[in-house]
């Protein structure tokens, strides 16, 4: 919520710049009432299901903290309402702003799973706004900043046992396939039109071909060498 993505039912906010602004997991602390009836649908909807609920946009332990805590008093309203509900769900955090980068051995102690929001993750990592056609050159996944971070993230999360999913455009571009298998990426999510496209192109990659490539990725300190790896590769964007 908020953002790129305005609510018709919620007044207007009126922001320069909304990307950074009152949206996703923000909006909802600020809103609790809306925060809670959602949380409890999902509770009542994932009874005996392998239930995940993700927050988008968390910036701190605290703030996940918070969220879980809402979480929790669902729990327990549902229960003494004894109305059927999934009482153990798994949270998570999508990985977005770079100060969770810092943290995120801290956050693998607290939270169930997580998945990087590379959409966001790249516009904030890099200061530019994706949408924004006057700047679009400068937003690139293959920025050498944006790989090791990715690289750091996907490595603590699978240390210490958390999957780790991939979303946002990245997850569905075929060149970025062997990077992302190659530092441990087993899980990507994405749009179902994509599916028989990348299953095609994951089948035809070797693992260890793919880490060796993501290594050469990691090492390069230039756009410009990388670039040069990915056409190498003969992977299509």
């Amino acid at each position: 919520m908020g953002g790129d993505k305005t609510l018709s039912y919620y007044h207007d906010i009126r922001e320069q710049n909304p990307a950074p602004g009152l949206r996703s997991i923000r909006f909802s602390l600020q809103n609790k009432p809306v925060f809670a009836e959602q949380i409890r649908a999902i509770l009542r909807a994932g009874a005996g299901a392998d239930l995940r609920i993700m927050f988008p946009m968390i910036s701190s332990i605290d703030e996940f903290c918070q969220a879980r805590e809402v979480v929790f008093e669902c729990l327990e309203e549902l229960g003494k309402q004894d109305t059927k509900h999934n009482r153990k769900p798994k949270l998570g955090i999508m990985v977005e702003l770079p100060c969770v980068v810092d943290l995120i051995d801290d956050f693998t102690k607290e939270a169930d799973f997580f998945s990087i929001g590379t959409n966001d993750f790249i516009q904030f990592m890099l200061g530019v706004d994706r949408t924004n056609e006057n700047v679009a050159g400068s937003y690139l996944p293959h920025h050498p900043s944006v790989l090791r971070t990715m690289k750091k993230v996907v490595h603590s999360a699978n240390q210490n046992g958390k999957e780790i999913p991939i979303c946002g455009d990245m997850a569905h571009h075929e060149r970025y396939l062997p990077f992302l298998l190659g530092i441990g990426v087993r899980v990507l999510s994405m749009n179902p039109s994509y599916l028989l496209k990348i299953q095609k192109a994951i089948s035809d990659i070797e693992l260890n071909e793919a880490k060796a490539t993501a290594e050469n990725m990691l090492d390069q300190t230039r756009i410009s060498d990388i670039t040069q790896t990915l056409k190498l590769n003969r992977v299509d964007e």
